[in-house]
């Protein structure tokens, strides 16, 4: 409900600025400080209660780093451009290691944000442990959230002594940009990452990769919504590994062990939270001198600069 309110009234405060009278203007100004105020003293107190010391980040291996989503259009961008993504630090992203492409390129990082993959030791994750493991033949650094600690899929996974498990504080700050800036830094904290792209490219700017280019981000879910006759919304979710005329709708679940679906208006909130999370992420790559580029082939992301291999 914050992050509801906190959305609502940051597009309010924007779009009517313009129109304002000077009284209208300094009320709405003295509003968005004290909800920033207001904000950053929670934050504040979670990051106090909620973070703790984590190792430092690796080294960056060059200056460019690839960051690899799982959207339909990462296909057509392997396929006509491949030498582009060979010998290069690649970072993937939850279930990659599914597809044949995981050996072929051997990406250096990976990292996993949904809590369902380290809350269960259900089917799904017993499989993608099981595929980390026995896949991975070289070195590579899985990201994972300190809550994940404990789990079952870690135990797995370390048994490979090929995959180095590196974790990081995923305690979601709202404030004022420059005290969030710095907690990002000493990660302490991090952006919003409703979807767990935006914590990948975190992930590459506290790398310090100064070139981090993007690809597979289609990020078009409302084309594959649908609510059925007992009006459940259900949606058609397709990875670049999957044949997509397989894949049917089914009910748009809130989370991989939960039997509660979105309404509608909730999928669009969550969507328009995965937007705005690229948004400050792109500012505080800004601060750090490092550059995002979207190269996907088809994408609805507009906060970085789009570019073409």
């Amino acid at each position: 409900m914050i992050q509801q309110v906190e959305l609502y009234a940051k597009i309010d405060w924007q779009l009517n600025l313009r129109t304002m009278s000077k009284a209208e203007k300094a009320y709405k100004t003295i509003s968005a400080f004290l909800f920033d105020l207001i904000n950053t003293c929670m934050s504040v107190v979670k990051i106090i209660a909620m973070s703790r010391k984590v190792k430092p980040f690796p080294m960056p291996v060059g200056d460019a780093c690839i960051v690899l989503g799982n959207g339909p259009s990462l296909r057509k961008s392997l396929e006509k451009n491949p030498l582009h993504f060979e010998g290069k630090s690649l970072l993937c992203v939850n279930s990659f290691c599914f597809s044949p492409e995981y050996e072929r390129l051997q990406p250096s990082y990976c990292i996993m944000l949904d809590p369902g993959i380290w809350l269960s030791d259900g089917e799904f994750v017993r499989t993608l442990a099981d595929t980390m493991k026995n896949k991975t033949k070289w070195p590579i650094i899985v990201f994972l959230p300190r809550a994940a600690s404990r789990s079952a899929l870690i135990r797995s996974m370390e048994s490979n002594s090929n995959i180095r498990i590196h974790y990081f504080n995923y305690v979601v700050y709202r404030g004022f940009k420059r005290l969030g800036h710095f907690f990002y830094r000493k990660n302490l904290a991090m952006p919003q990452s409703q979807n767990v792209l935006v914590a990948a490219l975190a992930m590459a700017v506290n790398l310090r990769y100064r070139r981090i280019e993007m690809f597979g981000a289609d990020h078009d879910w409302h084309k594959n919504l649908h609510v059925n006759e007992d009006n459940i919304v259900c949606l058609r979710q397709v990875h670049f590994y999957e044949h997509e005329e397989k894949i049917s709708f089914l009910p748009f679940y809130k989370g991989l062990h939960t039997r509660e679906t979105f309404r509608m208006d909730e999928a669009f909130h969550a969507w328009a939270l995965v937007f705005l999370g690229y948004r400050r992420l792109n500012d505080y790559a800004r601060s750090r001198g490092s550059k995002i580029l979207n190269g996907s082939e088809h994408s609805f992301v507009d906060a970085f600069e789009r570019f073409r291999i």
